[in-house]
């Protein structure tokens, strides 16, 4: 009489008690103009720095131009036959907050100019872009597990290209879907340095974790 195999599933996972502290929880908040070091979220949004309200929070994307090097004989993917040609950046989030200030960083190139109706303010549309368009820097805030600072990445000189399409429903509000673009500045060109991608991420540090990780693993 045959016995039947025991098959067990087992349990492979890359979980680990440090797993918690490593999660990035929530939509958190999106900010014009934020000083790294000297700005928190708090006097942030005391100094009116927030952009607004989002809804099913926003993206943040970092991808690079990738050029392989045509090379007779070379017809795999091979070390040393890649450049970056530069970076495309951006975040994105969808505002339900129709703030003046929001409604022309959707339009990207705009004016406020005077109404000749009393208690309007005048928006409108500009067909050149001036650099006081682009924003200093967009920047996303977020909620690390066990840390108690943030995560913040930014993008600068954000601009918005797409334009303004605002969507309306019955039995709902207007939103705004805005993507900030990173730009470098002609700055960058003027020195003998690497040019550096206009974006960052700032991650807490937590070099104590990550030794006892080392540890275990040696």
């Amino acid at each position: 009489m045959s016995t039947a195999k025991v098959r067990r599933v087992k349990p492979y996972s890359g979980f680990s008690k440090y797993t918690p502290d490593s999660l990035l929880l929530d939509a958190g908040a999106f900010f014009k103009n934020f000083k790294v070091g000297t700005d928190t979220y708090a006097t942030a949004k005391a100094a009116g720095k927030c952009l607004g309200a989002t809804q099913k929070g926003g993206e943040f994307s970092a991808k690079p131009n990738i050029r392989r090097l045509e090379i007779d004989g070379v017809k795999t993917r091979t070390k040393g036959d890649t450049l970056i040609d530069g970076w495309e950046c951006y975040i994105k989030a969808t505002f339900i907050e129709m703030t003046k200030e929001m409604l022309m960083c959707s339009l990207g190139a705009a004016d406020e100019k005077t109404a000749a109706v009393d208690g309007y303010d005048k928006i409108t549309g500009r067909s050149t872009i001036l650099d006081e368009d682009y924003i200093e820097n967009i920047t996303w805030i977020g909620c690390l597990l066990g840390e108690d600072k943030p995560v913040i990445i930014q993008v600068y000189n954000g601009f918005n290209e797409n334009g303004l399409t605002m969507a309306v429903a019955d039995k709902d509000n207007a939103k705004l879907e805005v993507q900030f673009f990173g730009n470098n500045t002609p700055d960058d060109y003027s020195s003998d340095d690497e040019i550096e991608p206009p974006f960052a991420i700032y991650r807490p540090t937590t070099a104590k974790v990550e030794s006892s990780q080392k540890t275990e693993g040696e």
